[in-house]
């Protein structure tokens, strides 16, 4: 974590998007305490181990399931599904207490929707655990298009996501920009040609993915509605 930051001012990109793409997990909702904690309760009872953020994260990568068959690997097929479901569960109780969006998300999300920018998730996690923070914050009715992790053969920053979601939108890949948290995100969206977006409000990697040099920096999500209002 970089924990003095110090302000970078939004950078105008080369070229304009036409669509907008979202990585989820600390870019849209700041879900990681709650990945964190349901990871926990799922693995702990079989580790006797608890997890810190960092040790959480540092996991990240593939989607949930997965995760959990790996870290449970050679305990049993029953275990790891007993593992997958307790996690789920906890990830669906819990997540109206613990998941909030990112300050700003939901006034950038109104704004682009009003504009009629065509938009679309692109996330590492699992399609269950995705569909639960959509529809717990509302959101399954604004994007055209969501891929996970589990529909995917390579993950980021492989560029078949975010490629897979332009094709959904029907909008080329360069003239669609990829937003997100983490250096699998912007060498995902890098490896597809697109218009690379940091989303500066989240801390966990921004000193990575400031030597990754990504096209645009937000400080704010209201620096991903400015990208689309030249044009519109």
């Amino acid at each position: 974590m970089d924990p003095t930051p110090p302000p970078t001012p939004p950078t105008p990109p080369s070229r304009r998007p036409r669509a907008i793409i979202f990585d989820l997990d600390g870019t849209l909702a700041d879900t990681f305490p709650l990945i964190v904690s349901a990871w926990n309760a799922a693995i702990t009872p079989h580790t006797g181990k608890t997890y810190s953020d960092a040790d959480v994260i540092s996991r990240f990568g593939i989607p949930d399931p997965q995760m959990i068959r790996r870290e449970l690997a050679g305990r049993g097929g029953a275990a790891c599904e007993q593992a997958i479901e307790i996690y789920h569960q906890h990830y669906q109780q819990r997540h109206g207490e613990v998941v909030k969006p990112f300050d700003g998300i939901t006034e950038m999300l109104e704004a682009l929707r009003r504009r009629d920018v065509p938009l679309g998730v692109m996330t590492g996690k699992g399609r269950r655990s995705a569909r639960i923070t959509l529809d717990c914050l509302g959101w399954s009715h604004l994007f055209q298009s969501v891929i996970t992790g589990g529909d995917v053969m390579e993950q980021k920053p492989h560029p078949s996501g975010p490629l897979a979601v332009a094709k959904a939108l029907r909008v080329p890949p360069g003239e669609c920009a990829f937003v997100g948290d983490s250096p699998a995100d912007i060498g995902a969206g890098q490896n597809a040609m697109m218009i690379t977006v940091a989303a500066g409000w989240h801390p966990v990697y921004l000193a990575e993915i400031r030597a990754m040099r990504p096209d645009v920096w937000a400080e704010t999500p209201g620096d991903v509605v400015g990208l689309v209002d030249v044009t519109r």
